[in-house]
């Protein structure tokens, strides 16, 4: 029974990470910012530092910082995953707009499951490879389909090329944080304060050098900012989201773990519904596809 509860938990920390980022998307566009991608990426990691340092002293798992290699790999994966691949996501959301950025994030799951096992001799078993592709086929037929109020954007290199860079670090800040916390003695809270951390320093940092004209201009944009919308997207998105996100890499592959936190958009639909919106059925089909793999997954647990 023990061992049945402890295969079940990465599976499900990973779609409850999923859950949180989907209502913290549906939340950050309640909040109404004026707030730039990078002021935002910076706001979250500023607040969310905080809340994951008090949630390890209450809980008892926060551990002194060592200067060990764990520790490094963490916040060598923050600045990777965290600064790089959203800076790169934001690029390509820019340049390719949202649809076609959306359809590149889904090169993340293949990417991990890939660096796992050329880097880590990781590999999937094979219910786990049917499983994977079976919910990633469900949810591109759900986010393929282009909503008919979308403008046509041309397809730039430069885009293309960001869309797949965010991915591709994505997955390997994932299979480094992995990495970390199945070869040394680290929790799953402090390895998401290390790489959050290290993202938001290094994204700092960034700013100070290249624009710091946004730090100066963000206290401002904040005033026009639904404030408690706002803090509570950073609560679930970020601080919960990625305490989550960690729990679930510590107990399951990478790529596995990186599909079950790719199913975003299937928690939207039945949001999408209970505030009435209608539903097409290639959206539900979809949806129903990804869910029969997820259920296949736990089924074999």
């Amino acid at each position: 029974m023990e061992s049945l509860v402890t295969s079940l938990i990465g599976p499900i920390a990973a779609l409850a990470a999923a859950l949180f980022w989907a209502l913290a998307t549906l939340l950050y566009s309640q909040a109404g910012s004026f707030l730039s991608a990078s002021q935002l990426n910076l706001v979250k990691g500023v607040i969310a530092c905080p809340l994951l340092l008090l949630a390890g002293w209450f809980t008892g798992q926060l551990v002194a910082l060592e200067g060990n290699a764990a520790t490094y790999l963490l916040l060598a994966s923050g600045v990777i995953g965290i600064t790089l691949g959203d800076t790169l996501y934001f690029s390509a959301l820019r340049r390719l707009g949202p649809w076609h950025t959306m359809l590149l994030e889904y090169l993340a799951p293949p990417f991990a499951a890939l660096l796992a096992w050329i880097l880590l001799s990781q590999g999937m078993r094979g219910y786990e490879i049917l499983a994977a592709l079976v919910i990633i086929f469900g949810i591109f037929m759900v986010i393929s389909e282009k909503p008919r109020h979308a403008e046509r954007v041309a397809l730039s290199a430069s885009g293309i090329a960001a869309g797949v860079g965010a991915a591709l670090c994505q997955a390997l800040g994932l299979v480094m944080s992995f990495h970390a916390l199945q070869e040394f003695d680290m929790n799953p809270l402090n390895a998401a304060l290390l790489r959050l951390l290290a993202g938001t320093v290094a994204l700092t940092i960034a700013l100070l050098v290249l624009r710091p004209s946004l730090i100066g201009t963000t206290r401002a944009a904040l005033r026009h900012t639904s404030i408690p919308w706002l803090l509570t997207a950073i609560v679930m998105g970020t601080f919960l989201a990625i305490w989550l996100q960690q729990t679930a890499i510590a107990y399951i592959n990478p790529g596995l773990a990186q599909t079950l936190l790719a199913t975003a958009p299937l928690w939207l639909i039945p949001i999408q519904w209970l505030r009435g919106q209608a539903l097409s059925a290639r959206s539900i089909t979809g949806a129903l596809i990804a869910v029969a793999g997820i259920s296949l997954l736990f089924g074999i647990q």
